[in-house]
């Protein structure tokens, strides 16, 4: 796996690799962001082993946050982060200029090592390397751009992405992609830039492909079996850093079937740690589905996290 460089962020050296979590942002029945869970979910996620946090993201929910609500979201992930030297991306992405260019500048305020951004739909090619670098100078931050062309719909080639990678102060894409040879093509050419991947099913073979590290929705509940992973790729472990991905796999299959976002939330509210994390319209499942998955997903559960907690004794 590739070792990354470190980057000037606030004053202190930060390298931008290892498992970092897009940290859920929980809300109530009326859809208020709230606060003292949010800061709860940021110290779970480091005390089973997280390196960082990725703030208001998709699985962050922040394009349905209020602009105030993500103001208050870095400010505890920071927070939280520093007792821990963890570190903290927020994605400042909106749908114009004006907003991403508030929430960078609050980014660097609050103490951010990093600011992110998904590309705004509906625009030319030569609009979106405006966005960018409007984030990047204001901000005067490291930018990650976020790929991730299944929600978005913007196909960037590999050389439009080179492109914005030139940006000033742009060093690296998270990938939530099918295509690793993506990846792979773009490092060929830029290999001094930052790859996280964005796909939790092939976290391994992405690492594999180049990547630093990952950025995952289930890295909330299972935060011990990705850093298995990642550790046991860097010590060249494939065999056991397969064994995991593949447990989780079998896990995820689920999610894909009956809908990500739905299982996902239905498994915070089970677990108690919210009662929402996605804002209206909700998504419901049937009392089927539902009693389907409570009879199916718990031995996969308990595998995933036997087989993270064994990874992880070894490696100790």
């Amino acid at each position: 796996m590739r070792k990354v460089s470190a980057l000037m962020t606030n004053d202190q050296p930060r390298q931008f690799n290892g498992i970092l979590v897009p940290v859920a942002s929980p809300c109530d029945e009326q859809d208020v962001f709230q606060e003292d869970k949010f800061a709860a979910m940021c110290e779970s996620m480091y005390a089973r082993g997280a390196h960082g946090l990725y703030v208001c993201g998709g699985t962050g929910d922040g394009f349905n946050m209020l602009i105030s609500e993500r103001k208050r979201a870095i400010e505890i992930a920071v927070h939280v982060s520093r007792s821990y030297d963890g570190t903290v991306i927020d994605h400042v992405g909106a749908r114009n200029s004006r907003d991403a260019i508030l929430l960078a500048e609050h980014a660097a305020e609050a103490g951010a090592h990093a600011v992110s951004s998904m590309p705004p739909p509906l625009l030319t090619f030569d609009q979106l390397h405006e966005y960018y670098c409007d984030i990047s100078n204001s901000a005067q931050l490291p930018v990650l751009v976020y790929h991730i062309p299944m929600i978005t719909g913007v196909h960037l080639t590999a050389d439009e992405m080179i492109q914005l990678l030139d940006i000033d102060r742009v060093f690296g894409l998270k990938s939530t992609e099918w295509n690793l040879t993506y990846n792979w093509r773009i490092l060929r050419d830029r290999p001094d830039i930052t790859v996280f991947n964005g796909m939790d099913e092939f976290l391994v073979p992405g690492l594999l492909y180049g990547a630093t590290g990952g950025i995952g929705m289930w890295y909330n509940f299972f935060p011990q079996a990705f850093v298995g992973m990642y550790q046991a790729v860097n010590e060249g472990d494939i065999p056991r850093a397969m064994e995991l991905q593949t447990r989780f796999v079998d896990f995820s299959l689920h999610g894909w079937e009956f809908g990500m976002k739905a299982m996902f939330e239905h498994l915070v509210r089970q677990r108690g740690y919210a009662d929402y994390v996605f804002r209206r319209p909700r998504m419901k499942l049937s009392d089927q589905v539902l009693e389907r998955l409570d009879r199916v997903l718990p031995p996969k559960i308990e595998a995933l996290e036997k087989a993270s907690q064994e990874c992880l004794t070894t490696k100790d």
